[in-house]
């Protein structure tokens, strides 16, 4: 696979920071947290989880560890070998986008057992998480500090959590009003593990979340050419 190695680097250097450590101990609170929660709201507790897991960890990690990057001179050294911006963006977001889905998958099996939902629920997830990281992507590229990150963050993905403020029998009775959103589309697939949606809806869900996350990447990419590799060619010339 084209960029496996800088894949395999991105996965080592999140081991390295405690990434995978912080996630297991987080995995093990909210599994006791689901536990001891009355049976009737363990299903949409899990939905919320799981959806708020991989934007958040997509979205203010990668905030994270471009602004460390950057601080650290790293962009500097690196776009100016052979390896390309698509590369550094898509390694990003799979090596996040796999730590979301190991994590989604395993708080699941470990409360609701094996179940033929699992694999929805990692499909939610994994869309879910290239979604966010490419967005969060290019936002943190913007910023100059963690401030003014969470400042453009708020800016950039209050618009998409719309969908959440009437979570709960909404996503039939309103698909018209919010099936354009990827949110909505998380949502779906993520609920679809415990109550299967229609086929029409997964179908819409995925194309949803697929198109918002190709325009994602595009305007990452964007953002990257802009604040970061123009401003290397001027520090050349």
């Amino acid at each position: 696979m084209p960029g496996a190695p800088i894949l395999f680097y991105d996965i080592k250097l999140q081991m390295r920071h405690g990434f995978y450590t912080a996630y297991g101990l987080i995995c093990g609170i909210y599994i006791l947290c689901l536990y001891f929660m009355p049976a009737s709201m363990r299903e949409t507790a899990n939905v919320l989880l799981t959806f708020s897991d991989p934007s958040a960890l997509g979205f203010f990690f990668i905030g994270g560890l471009v602004l460390l990057e950057r601080g650290q001179g790293v962009y500097d050294s690196l776009f100016v070998t052979p390896y390309r911006l698509e590369q550094y963006l898509i390694s990003k977001t799979l090596s996040l986008t796999l730590l979301s889905v190991l994590s989604a998958v395993l708080i699941h099996v470990a409360v609701f057992g094996f179940t033929a939902g699992a694999a929805v629920l990692a499909a939610g997830t994994i869309l879910t998480s290239v979604f966010f990281t490419l967005l969060g992507l290019g936002v943190s590229v913007k910023s100059r500090s963690v401030n003014g990150f969470f400042f453009l963050s708020s800016f950039y993905s209050l618009p998409f959590m719309l969908p959440l403020l009437s979570y709960g029998g909404w996503i039939g009775a309103e698909r018209w009003l919010f099936g354009w959103l990827p949110t909505w589309g998380s949502l779906v697939l993520l609920q679809s593990a415990f109550q299967p949606a229609s086929a029409g809806m997964l179908i819409q869900a995925c194309l949803v979340l697929v198109f918002w996350s190709v325009l994602a990447f595009w305007w990452a990419r964007r953002q990257f050419a802009r604040y970061v590799l123009s401003a290397i060619g001027e520090g050349k010339q």
